[in-house]
């Protein structure tokens, strides 16, 4: 009995085509789950890269200041303004920024006790970028800094003025970076 069994056990799988792939069924399925979980995924992975280019601006603003600040210990005053393509190339401050986001800029340049920076975004919609300011101050041998970021993106991408001040603050629209 055992040889009949095992006979005719081989016969079954001799004979038997086997099951090789997938089905289409269970193809689409796999297609449609990685659909929707890329349709879940996409806007959290768009919402990322805005933030990653607004640290490039914060990184930029905060550098600036540094610099400035730098500056001023050793000259008793400000470095004169800087526009976007002086701050590419060797400059007063000693800070190369190159950014394919923002254009930085200093103002209020020559002043021996308020210095700002700003960054102005390119194409802030297009890149999901806000504009970013800064802004120091000194006055009695202390320094004070203040980094603000725009509340919202706006289409001409233009960084928040800092009023001139021994301690610079906030203009209304934007608030303080920590």
């Amino acid at each position: 009995m055992n040889n009949l069994f095992a006979a005719k056990l081989l016969q079954n799988l001799r004979n038997k085509k086997g099951n090789k792939g997938f089905t289409l069924i269970e193809l689409l399925v796999v297609v449609i789950i990685i659909g929707v979980l890329a349709a879940v995924a996409l806007p959290n992975l768009l919402g990322q890269v805005g933030k990653a280019r607004e640290t490039e601006a914060k990184n930029g603003v905060g550098t600036i200041n540094r610099a400035q600040q730098a500056y001023h210990f050793e000259k008793q005053g400000f470095s004169a303004a800087l526009d976007n393509t002086a701050l590419q190339g060797q400059n007063l401050l000693g800070v190369i920024l190159k950014s394919d986001y923002f254009d930085f800029s200093t103002t209020n340049g020559g002043a021996t006790d308020f210095a700002a920076v700003e960054a102005d975004a390119k194409a802030a919609e297009d890149d999901g970028v806000r504009a970013y300011s800064a802004g120091i101050g000194h006055a009695s041998g202390v320094y004070e800094t203040v980094v603000c970021q725009g509340d919202v993106i706006l289409s001409s991408g233009a960084a928040p003025t800092i009023t001139a001040a021994t301690t610079p603050a906030c203009p209304s629209g934007s608030s303080p970076v920590n």
